[in-house]
């Protein structure tokens, strides 16, 4: 029998992996419509009893057929059908070692899903350990933006915030520096010590990082052209500083 879901499909939501499937049921601040599992072992039938407390059916399913409901290979045997996806608050993040929370990925305003999606997808792979993402001016996490994610949305947590500015404020006073890329920018990527506890802004797609935000940045840097084009698009701009973040952090390990 077809499972039947209140308010508008359009509006649901897969949520993938086990800790954000786990922490979804057991806040019981999203409305959970259904609970997939493929997996058989103690912390799933830990899962399972609490869905049976909070009334949310659950349904044994093979891991292929849960890789078609959630469009992507990395959900570890656990989905959930939910209302809408759970964000981390502010005060959580700030809560885990300053080593876990960065580098960090601030987005300034972008309005594209696939954008979002491959940002959090290059994240993912690159090291990132959060997105930061305003409530207002941006596009939400939706189904697209989980699929183009490709199972990122599984392991980088989304923190969604009122102020930008007021948080990035907060998080330079909780040890990070920030920088923010801008075609305009005083210095290039490739000269910054980007192996200092940072937060990295990534800005909307046409008008690049707002003025107040841009305000708040410790750095603004740019990533050099080599040809005719004068700037990247927002989730490629993005990954290419995530992945000089990493190239640099892995040199400075290896040194004597």
């Amino acid at each position: 029998m077809a499972l039947k879901h209140a308010g508008p499909p359009e509006r649901h939501i897969w949520i993938s992996g086990f800790n954000p499937v786990s922490e979804a049921v057991s806040s019981g601040t999203v409305q959970i419509f259904q609970l997939v599992i493929a997996r058989s072992d103690s912390r799933a039938e830990e899962l399972k009893s609490i869905a049976a407390g909070r009334n949310i059916p659950v349904q044994v399913e093979s891991r292929d057929a849960i890789t078609q409901r959630v469009g992507h290979p990395h959900h570890q045997g656990v989905a959930a059908l939910a209302a809408h996806f759970p964000t981390l608050s502010l005060e959580a993040l700030l809560e885990r070692q300053l080593f876990e929370r960065e580098p960090l990925l601030i987005l300034d305003s972008i309005q594209d899903p696939q954008n979002l999606g491959a940002l959090i997808r290059s994240g993912c792979f690159l090291g990132a350990k959060a997105v930061v993402l305003p409530k207002d001016r941006s596009v939400q996490v939706t189904a697209t933006v989980v699929k183009i994610a490709a199972g990122g949305t599984s392991h980088v947590p989304i923190v969604q915030v009122t102020n930008l500015v007021r948080a990035m404020e907060t998080l330079k006073e909780s040890g990070l520096w920030i920088a923010g890329l801008e075609v305009q920018g005083s210095s290039t990527l490739y000269d910054a010590d980007l192996s200092l506890p940072l937060a990295l802004v990534v800005g909307n797609e046409q008008k690049g990082v707002r003025p107040l935000v841009r305000k708040q940045c410790d750095l603004l840097l740019h990533i050099p052209a080599s040809g005719p084009l004068d700037s990247l698009n927002a989730a490629t701009a993005g990954a290419v500083a995530l992945a000089e973040v990493q190239r640099q952090r892995l040199q400075k390990a290896r040194r004597p």
